[in-house]
């Protein structure tokens, strides 16, 4: 096992800074989660980690080994880096067969032949997958050649392991199965792994750490999901991470309103500073409360399996409300058409955003 730190970043194409002065500690034996949009620069971190793109400035290390540093003018070669990697697309050769695709990096390593079988029958073991080492790749389920893609990327034994958007090829239920796969295969092994992805439900499930980064390629939030989505550092984190209802706020005569197509008091914010400010509140932390003066109507009801999704229309704004399967059985659904009393459970305040607009 090994730790994964990035000191002092900067990468750029041309005049475009991907992103600068950036710093992450990825410890040992964890499975940390990058997570952003499109576009913020996590490829270009992961192509530097594996030295196929060098930065303008910083260091990059894998415990004590240094694999880059600008300043010592140090950039160690992607084949001697001994980092596995794992794509989005398999990348699985299909004229090879199941261990001979396993065995392909011991090979260029030039590794003995009968050390490269143990090997690499050893890696298919951890992903159980020993009885199609003979198969070839069209004669495996997307699920079972992403399987050989992790075993060839363990087969090297690498202490480090980047995995870049793993499971989105994949349907449903076999993102969820290989979720649990990975998960299993780190833990057998103790690898560290750099988990890549924008997809943020898979990053909930997956991660020991997440780290968020902004469309500009900052790093705004590390922490474990559950500090992440209960403490967000800035607006950005709130609404990247998990689906959420943003309502504008209106203070008028010391009074805070909902400030929609009519104005609607709202109460709780009495005492609060609230002036130009939004309400962002999570879908499940909408609860129907029949006490509450601030009523909706119920325009869609949608049944999840494990949970309601509904629709509302407050003063002319659609927002969500989430309703799990316990809450419904003991309190009851909400008819289409209904009117309803909301409370929001957990609210967080964050400055109005400003829109631009176009000239």
């Amino acid at each position: 096992m090994a730790n994964v730190s990035f000191q002092n970043l900067k990468a750029q194409y041309g005049k475009n800074v991907i992103f600068d002065n950036f710093s992450l500690e990825v410890k040992s034996g964890e499975i940390m989660c990058l997570v952003g949009p499109s576009g913020c620069g996590k490829t270009t971190l992961v192509r530097s980690l594996l030295g196929l793109t060098k930065p303008e400035t910083g260091r990059i290390a894998i415990g004590d080994k240094v694999l880059f540093d600008a300043e010592k003018r140090i950039n160690v070669p992607v084949e001697k880096r001994n980092i596995g990697i794992v794509f989005q697309d398999y990348a699985v050769w299909p004229h090879m067969t199941v261990i001979e695709n396993v065995s392909y990096p011991l090979k260029k390593r030039k590794v003995k032949k009968e050390e490269i079988q143990n090997r690499a029958m050893r890696a298919l073991e951890q992903v159980r997958m020993t009885q199609y080492a003979n198969h070839l790749p069209s004669q495996l389920s997307g699920g079972q050649q992403q399987r050989v893609a992790i075993a060839r990327a363990l087969v090297v034994g690498a202490e480090v392991v980047v995995m870049d958007e793993p499971i989105t090829n994949l349907d449903a239920k076999l993102r969820e199965e290989m979720l649990i796969e990975i998960r299993m295969i780190q833990k057998n092994l103790g690898a560290t792994i750099l988990y890549i992805t924008h997809d943020q439900q898979s990053a909930l499930e997956l991660c020991d750490r997440m780290a968020v980064m902004e469309s500009d390629g900052k790093l705004c939030q590390v922490g474990t999901d559950e500090e992440i989505i209960t403490n967000p550092i800035n607006r950005f984190t709130f609404e990247f991470i998990g689906n959420s209802n943003a309502i504008p706020l209106v203070v008028e005569n010391g009074n805070t309103y909902l400030d929609l197509d009519e104005k609607i008091p709202y109460e709780d914010g009495k005492g609060k500073d609230l002036h130009n400010k939004e309400l962002l509140v999570r879908l499940n932390d909408v609860v129907f409360d029949k006490n509450s003066k601030i009523i909706a109507t119920v325009t869609s009801r949608i049944f999840l399996g494990s949970e309601y999704n509904y629709f509302l229309n407050l003063g002319g704004k659609e927002i969500r409300l989430q309703q799990s399967m316990l809450n419904a059985k003991n309190d009851g659904t909400v008819d289409v058409g209904e009117k309803v009393g909301i409370s929001f459970i957990n609210p967080h305040f964050y400055d109005k955003k400003i829109i631009k607009e176009a000239l």
